[in-house]
Parts: C-alpha cells; structure tokens; sequence
C-alpha cells in the first residue's frame, strides 16, 4: 500500500517538471563536458602518481649517494685504510707478526682433552710418498673409471681388484710409511 503511494506521489511529481530545450542543452552540454574531461582527469592522476614515485627514487638515490660519500671519505682516512688491510689483505706493519688461526676448534671449558706443550711430527718421506704413487699411476691395468671409483670405495686399485704388481707396490708403500 505505502508502495503505491510512493511511486504515484513520484510519478506525479515527475509529471510536474518541464523540460525546456535550455535545460535539454544544458544537461547535454554537462555530459559531453564530463566525457571530454574524464581522460584528461585519469591522465593527470597518472602522471601525479608518477611523479610520486620519481621522487621517491629520487630520494633512495640521494641516500646511496651520500652511503657512497661518507665511504668514500672513510677511505681518506690512513687509519681506516690501515683496518681495512690488515682485515681485508692480512697486511701487518713492519716488525708485527701475525698469526692465522685456521679451522678454529672451540673446545668447551668442561672439556677433558688435554694438550701437549711440543707440536706433532709426522714421519713421512714425502719424496718418496709421490715417486710411488707416479709408479702406481703409471703402472696399474685399471681403467680410469675403475681408478675414480676407487677412490669412492667402489672398486680399482685402492680396494685391492688390481694385478699383484700393484698390490705389491701398495704393500710396500705401508711397510715404509711405519
């Protein structure tokens, strides 16, 4: 019911207006206005999104410069450079030593192990230990497929699937290497 009402007291009041051609002309003039203007409005939006981002670059861009500067400046500095050989290049200065700790182990405090105050020398004749490896490389019936599976465990000379003349050298080379 309230329905009815309402569309009839719209209807009527639709009724009620009058359109004249300078409203019909004003009305079209307001729509290909706002069809002329709206690529125009997307184009500068774009563009103002654009610059946004230019001079947010621009901005990083000034930061990594000046980054680059202040390293710059630091490698003026003798001292600076003076740290950065010795950690970089492992420079030292006249009259220092300096000392590599290589496969640094970190043995705990509650630790057991105990160390000895002479160095460990091995007895190896290294001249030696090269000759006969040469002779057995020059000497062995592997293939070289056998002799790189060798070294995986897979066969050749190290597992002992050689002739005896190797075998031979590789017994000797256990008895002379104590």
């Amino acid at each position: 019911m309230a329905r009815r009402r309402f569309a009839a007291e719209f209807g009527d009041w639709v009724a009620s207006l009058r359109f004249s051609g300078f409203t019909v002309l004003t009305v079209g003039l307001l729509v290909i206005g706002a069809l002329i203007l709206t690529p125009t409005f997307s184009t500068y939006v774009q563009q103002q999104r654009e610059i946004a981002e230019l001079r947010a670059s621009v901005a990083l861009h000034r930061e990594q410069v000046a980054q680059i500067d202040a390293e710059r400046l630091n490698w003026q500095d003798p001292a600076y450079v003076r740290a950065q050989a010795r950690g970089r290049l492992f420079y030292v200065m006249p009259g220092e030593m300096q000392l590599s700790v290589i496969d640094d182990v970190v043995i705990p405090a509650e630790s057991e192990e105990q160390t000895e105050g002479r160095l460990t020398h091995i007895e190896r004749n290294w001249a030696r230990e090269i000759a006969v490896s040469t002779l057995l490389a020059g000497t062995t019936d592997a293939s070289p497929e056998q002799l790189l599976g060798g070294a995986s465990g897979t066969g050749g000379a190290a597992d002992g699937a050689d002739t005896g003349q190797t075998s031979g050298t590789t017994a000797t080379t256990e008895e002379g290497s104590g």
